[in-house]
């Protein structure tokens, strides 16, 4: 029979656990519901029911309504989107769920190790963001060179979004500049005769800028009934949005004010 004292330290590491797999799939692009489900599920494997949890895409508080008054909270700064690491971390709360003797400390490291390693390098992404874009405008018939300045006008940009993150912290900020530098290389393009439409150019390269997960996931909140994570994501993808209409149309507007043509 475990004491008072026995009892609030697991619990505090239970807790901890919890917040860590709750951080885990946040930051890499997993669902409010399934992160509250499975933080609720954990706790319960480990003896402790009356668990409270207030979780949002930015946001993760778990704490209950027993006198000891144990309450965590973590800030959630970056969000990605990488479901390798959600299908793992979802893969090691299913295995503490069935198995609550795992040791602690085997669950963290593993957990550690998820966090840290990163499974494909910055030049490997911007090579399969290149890749994906300069595929979908050969869906519309674009000839082979077109194909492959989307290619290289995306992973540019992207590599230029990824700078801009890195001094500004803003992303809506960096989604401006990297869509304006989109815009501007198709006008060019276009200008000197390169390609004879920009449009397929400048549509391509957006594509890994679209919001297209975070309105997916944001349909999935409000439909579980999660209206404020719900409503987060999709301010969030709604003001994405208008910052690549803002980056585009910035560009359009420098280019007639010099005297460009379309």
């Amino acid at each position: 029979m475990k004491n008072m004292e026995e009892l609030r330290q697991e619990k505090e590491k239970t807790y901890r656990l919890v917040l860590f797999i709750g951080e885990l799939l946040l930051k890499n692009g997993g669902e409010t519901f399934r992160v509250e489900r499975l933080c609720s599920e954990i706790c319960a494997s480990k003896g402790f029911k009356h668990l409270n949890l207030f979780i949002t895409p930015t946001c993760i508080m778990i704490g209950d309504d027993r006198a000891d008054g144990i309450t965590f909270i973590k800030q959630i700064k970056e969000r990605t989107i990488n479901l390798e690491k959600v299908s793992q971390t979802n893969q090691i709360a299913i295995d503490v769920i069935k198995n609550s003797e795992i040791p602690f400390v085997e669950i963290i490291k593993k957990l550690k190790l998820i966090d840290q390693v990163e499974i494909y390098s910055p030049f490997v992404k911007l090579i399969g963001a290149g890749i994906g874009s300069g595929s979908f405008v050969l869906v519309f018939n674009s000839t082979v060179l077109e194909a492959f300045l989307v290619v290289l006008v995306s992973m540019i940009s992207l590599w230029l979004y990824k700078k801009v993150i890195e001094m500004v912290s803003i992303p809506i900020f960096g989604t401006v500049i990297a869509t304006f530098l989109i815009s501007t290389a198709g006008f060019f393009l276009t200008k000197y005769n390169i390609i004879e439409n920009s449009n397929l150019v400048i549509i391509g390269s957006i594509l890994p800028f679209l919001p297209g997960m975070a309105i997916t996931k944001s349909i999935s909140d409000l439909v579980s009934g999660d209206f404020i994570s719900g409503s987060a994501r999709a301010t969030e993808a709604f003001l994405t949005a208008l910052s690549i209409g803002i980056g585009v149309g910035i560009g359009m507007k420098i280019w007639l004010k010099i005297g460009g043509v379309f």
